[in-house]
């Protein structure tokens, strides 16, 4: 369907209305002419038929005076030569001279010879319609008597003859149809000349309008009208043409701020992510033309959230206010940057011969990043992590190319951050394998993928099993058996980690209450807790019903906590610890030694056991300098009352570096690998070890006792009639 303009509705409406006004005068005039011809026509035929029986009236008293001697003698030759004369009047057909017996003593007619029949005929007849009263009939004749000296001698019946009536009225007929023509088309002209008195405003207005809606100028007006209708029309236009005007430079200045606002970031100025695409596939469409290189930087700041955190967010958006002008002012006019959101910027760069220039270009950014920031008194300092992607190695697409250079970022900051790294296949095959992992992980929960192996824990007082720790592993449907270090980081990520934690946990539980009815009477359990647990999940509400659901004792279960889940929102994560020690749950820091925390912090948390990361232990027993920092940290450790497991112990040489330092447990594959839980039992029941406890005994489970989250005594399984109690260490 075609969509008209409003000037064309306007013309058309104003051409319609001209038209149907035209039309509504015309038809006006017709009727009022048409009429009034009628009226006059309808006159006419009366007026002649009265004036013809006045004529025969008056002829038949003119004749009856004529003939009234000779009829009175009987002289009918002499009557009959009287009626000759009347052959020069047309309008009378036929007279009859009737006697006083009422018979015909002369007659005249206009045809010469008559029929005496005929003649009989026609009288009787003549007699009878002259005798009836008309209306709108022509008058058919007259009969008037004939007297002499007050004697009736007979009677005369004059016949009129039609046709002279008729003539005469169709005479006037076409005289009146030539004046109602004549007058329709003077209607015509005068009504065409007169409707233009209100049209011609109308079409100025439409031809006004047209001009605006083409021009875009509404500073014009249209002339006052002679009429005050019309001329208070013209006002209300003008008054409308005002309006339009006002609201169409609002209109304008709305578009350009919402066109600012679709395409600019608000804080910065910077062109946003929409804009950023739009001229770089702009770009990419001219480099792909001319053969030129592209590159697209993907710019991040490091550690922006702790100097907002730190801070606050009005130093953090002025920092990022001024890191985007330093980056502004180190880009061509040719090239374009942009902020993505948050502490994330990327910039393309025309021209780019080799991936050397784009490496130069984006160091210098780099170190015009990092100058001092002197902001509100406070002096600060941001490196930055920057991925390069080029056109067309790395990608053809906007999309493809922003996508890889994040990827080369986050290889960037993995590398030691403040640095620039280069998206490279490798990259790119590393990063979609975690991306078919992420996808995946969605899956592998409901599906039941997830498996716990467990891996022993010695007393090397004892030379005995003191616990075992439960690490997740992925049964991939495809891939196989998925270690760790793949797929949590990926989880920590997109959240999972949580329902998967939880299951950990849960499932670890179980299989300890298991092995205690199959009569492996481990101690405990140990279980890793992610940063994202403590902070988001309810902790000691999971803690407690995965304890009591499977009849355990706190001193059952050890959660190990990594460094810096207790660096952010140090209060909440130590309030949460401190509960669950508090029941009796042995709380353990995993990986001593690679975050940030001291010897002397470590007293301020509730922490029982310090596992010391496996990098100290590589070469403790051939490098003296390792040898003496291992010996430290272990005695440090039992000065604040920290039991010490050491973990990545592979060799009988490391073992006993430990029992001369006096480290209480070791943990590592000179005693077993990671094993499934029918293997480790089955490994259990192989070993020469015992568990730690070499007289194991059972506790009631009251809650004075270590069952503390118990609500009432716990269930015996086969032959166990009791949780076990680890050792008292």
């Amino acid at each position: 369907m075609t969509t008209m303009k409003p000037t064309e509705r306007i013309f058309r409406l104003v051409s319609s209305f001209r038209s149907k006004q035209l039309l509504v005068i015309m038809l006006a005039c017709c009727i009022v002419l048409v009429t009034t011809t009628a009226c006059f026509l309808g006159f006419s035929y009366l007026s002649f038929n009265h004036e013809s029986r006045v004529r025969m009236e008056a002829l038949g008293d003119i004749i009856g005076a004529d003939i009234s001697a000779a009829l009175a003698f009987g002289d009918y030759p002499a009557i009959t030569t009287s009626l000759e004369v009347l052959r020069a009047d047309p309008s009378v057909k036929q007279l009859f001279i009737l006697n006083e017996h009422d018979q015909i003593s002369a007659s005249y007619h206009q045809k010469l010879e008559v029929v005496p029949d005929n003649v009989q005929l026609r009288l009787s007849t003549l007699r009878s319609e002259v005798r009836k009263p008309y209306i709108f009939d022509v008058s058919p004749g007259i009969e008037k008597a004939i007297s002499r000296d007050g004697n009736r001698l007979g009677s005369i019946l004059i016949e009129q003859d039609e046709r002279v009536i008729i003539k005469q009225l169709a005479v006037t007929t076409v005289i009146s149809a030539v004046i109602l023509l004549f007058a329709l088309g003077l209607s015509y002209v005068l009504a065409n000349r007169f409707q233009r008195v209100i049209t011609d405003p109308l079409t100025a207005m439409a031809a006004t309008m047209q001009e605006v809606s083409a021009t875009k100028d509404y500073s014009q007006r249209v002339s006052s009208c002679d009429t005050d209708e019309m001329n208070l029309l013209a006002e209300r236009f003008n008054e409308m043409l005002t309006e339009i005007e006002q609201r169409d430079e609002e209109l304008l200045a709305r578009q350009d701020q919402l066109y600012h606002m679709a395409n600019y970031d608000a804080l910065t100025g910077l062109p946003n992510r929409a804009l950023y695409n739009d001229r770089l596939e702009q770009a990419l469409l001219l480099a792909a033309r001319t053969g030129e290189g592209l590159a697209v930087l993907f710019i991040d700041l490091d550690n922006f959230k702790v100097i907002n955190d730190t801070h606050g967010h009005r130093i953090g958006d002025l920092l990022l206010l001024e890191s985007a002008a330093r980056l502004e002012s180190g880009t061509r006019v040719s090239d374009t940057v942009a902020r993505l959101g948050g502490d994330e910027f990327t910039v393309f760069l025309r021209g780019t011969r080799t991936p050397e220039i784009a490496v130069q270009v984006a160091r210098k950014y780099i170190e015009n990043l990092y100058l001092p920031y002197e902001i509100e008194n406070n002096r600060l300092y941001v490196s930055a992590s920057i991925g390069i992607a080029l056109f067309p190695e790395h990608g053809v697409t906007p999309e493809t190319l922003i996508k890889n250079a994040d990827a080369a970022m986050y290889q960037a900051k993995e590398k030691g951050k403040n640095s620039v790294e280069l998206f490279s296949q490798s990259l790119h095959a590393k990063f979609s394998e975690q991306l078919g992992l992420s996808n995946d992980l969605h899956r592998a929960l409901e599906q039941g993928e997830f498996e716990l192996y467990y891996q022993p824990r010695i007393n090397l007082l004892r030379n005995s099993w003191s616990s075992v720790e439960a690490l997740i592993r992925w049964n991939h449907p495809e891939i196989g058996l998925v270690p760790p270090d793949k797929f949590i980081t990926l989880a920590e990520q997109n959240g999972l980690i949580l329902p998967i934690g939880e299951w950990v946990l849960r499932e670890a539980c179980r299989q300890l209450r298991q092995w205690h009815c199959q009569g492996f009477y481990l101690p405990r359990v140990s279980v890793n807790i992610s940063p994202l647990q403590l902070q988001r999940q309810d902790l000691f509400a999971i803690v407690k019903d995965a304890l009591v659901s499977n009849h355990l004792c706190t001193k059952s279960l050890e959660l190990e906590i990594v460094e810096s889940a207790l660096v952010d929102n140090v209060g909440h994560s130590i309030s949460i610890l401190k509960k669950l020690q508090d029941i009796g749950v042995i709380i353990s820091i995993d990986d001593f030694g690679t975050g940030y925390s001291s010897l002397s912090y470590l007293r301020t948390l509730p922490v029982d056991i310090l596992k010391i990361d496996r990098s100290f232990m590589l070469h403790a027993h051939e490098s003296v300098e390792d040898n003496r920092m291992l010996a430290s940290i272990i005695s440090m450790s039992h000065s604040l009352g920290l039991e010490v497991v050491t973990e990545g112990v592979e060799l009988a040489e490391q073992e006993l570096v430990l029992k001369n330092h006096h480290c209480q447990e070791a943990q590592g594959y000179y005693y077993s690998r990671p094993l499934p839980a029918t293997k480790l039992l089955q490994c259990f029941f192989n070993s020469p070890m015992t568990l730690e406890d070499m007289h194991v005994h059972t506790v009631g489970h009251t809650q004075d006792t270590c069952c503390m989250l118990a609500d009432g005594p716990a269930k015996p399984c086969g032959n166990v009639i009791g949780s076990i109690e680890p050792y008292d260490h």
